[in-house]
């Protein structure tokens, strides 16, 4: 074979393996495309546990109390109330009795509210003044992140959680406090890649209650939930909804090393329930949609500290390891291959200050793993 015959035959062969690359790359691309809206469904669900994770660990830490709650030297904030207030400015009056309540030498709660301290009490009655619903809050959380799938692409999340809650009932029980609270919100947020856009807007309500003893906090939530998307691709738009359940508890024990900072490491536990209708793509395809089951478990540690005049500074750490089923994705009636969200840490910072009745919480938080990316928010808290 001549030297020119052979030059044309590697020239051929580099144009068919560019062909083919050409072929493979836009298939993929097509059944990638074409992924995207078949397992809308599955993103709006995995987002759904996101959210789930932020609204019961902001619900639930209205009982755990404020950073202020969470520190050690409760003695002497009891004997001395302008030492107090030197070291960590105007508190309120009532919504934390870990912070005024007194204790017995086995743990017991003496009294519970401002006037469990002798000199405090003076001139006051001995029955504890408090109000049935104890203090009101309203929180702002946002995050933006990429969520990571196994075997999948990225896909790019904004998302913004509004809720409004009450706090009340505490009482002693046994040799700790109980109290109970509800709450409800807003969700409103996009998901989106280069193949798909989701809108997603619905609302949520549920319920919260909390045991403390001492240094121990043992706290439940429960909430459901509705969630409309609108999800628009290459087909067009498709529209479905999703309703969610959920329960949460958290376990967290303060170790005050001294009488401005303390360590308090925990663990949440969650459980996520999503159901979703089927429906008929704008591709002409029929998606159906199990349910999906999720169960979340994230150690955590948090570190408190007084900075001075009432101002308070906390750094947090966790690791969510995510677990259970996804829901499977039937597409004109043959299962498609499921998608697994993968398992994430948190990290941040937070700072807060107390102004009379008021109580001001700012949090910026990293997430890197299954999802990567930032949010963070702010809570205002009114005790009555």
């Amino acid at each position: 074979m001549s030297e020119k015959r052979i030059l044309l035959k590697e020239r051929e062969m580099k144009k068919v393996s560019l062909i083919a690359l050409s072929i493979f790359i836009l298939s993929a691309n097509a059944t990638f495309a074409a992924g995207s809206h078949i397992y809308a469904n599955t993103f709006t669900a995995n987002n759904i546990t996101a959210i789930q994770h932020s609204i019961m660990t902001n619900a639930i830490q209205t009982f755990e109390g404020t950073a202020a709650a969470a520190l050690g030297g409760r003695a002497r904030l009891i004997k001395n109330d302008k030492e107090s207030k030197s070291l960590y400015g105007t508190t309120p009056m009532y919504g934390w009795p870990r912070l005024y309540g007194e204790y017995g030498d086995d743990g017991s709660v003496q009294q519970t509210g401002r006037s469990g301290g002798d000199e405090l009490s003076e001139g006051l009655e001995t029955k504890d003044p408090r109000p049935v619903i104890n203090s009101a809050w309203l929180t702002w959380q946002h995050f933006d992140d990429g969520v990571k799938f196994k075997g999948y692409d990225e896909l790019n999340t904004d998302t913004d959680l509004i809720m409004f809650g009450l706090a009340g009932g505490e009482a002693q029980r046994g040799i700790g406090i109980s109290e109970w609270g509800i709450f409800g919100g807003y969700v409103g947020g996009v998901q989106e890649n280069e193949f798909i856009n989701i809108d997603e807007r619905g609302g949520y309500v549920g319920l919260y209650t909390g045991y403390n003893i001492q240094k121990f906090n043992l706290s439940f939530a429960a909430n459901a939930g509705a969630l409309y998307n609108n999800a628009e691709h290459k087909y067009g738009n498709d529209e479905f909804a999703n309703l969610w359940a959920g329960a949460a508890l958290n376990a967290t024990y303060n170790i005050a090393l001294d009488d401005t900072f303390t360590l308090q490491p925990g663990v949440y536990a969650g459980y996520t329930w999503v159901g979703s209708a089927n429906y008929m793509s704008m591709s002409g395809d029929t998606v159906a949609n199990q349910n999906f089951n999720v169960f979340e478990v994230a150690p955590e540690i948090r570190a408190i500290k007084h900075i001075g005049k009432g101002w308070f500074g906390s750094l947090n750490f966790k690791y969510a390891f995510m677990m259970g089923n996804s829901g499977d994705v039937v597409l004109n009636g043959n299962i498609m291959e499921e998608l697994d969200s993968r398992d994430y840490a948190e990290y941040g910072i937070g700072i807060e200050k107390s102004i009379d009745r008021f109580n001001v919480a700012l949090n910026l938080n990293r997430r890197d793993g299954g999802r990567a990316g930032w949010s963070g928010g702010f809570n205002l808290k009114y005790i009555f």
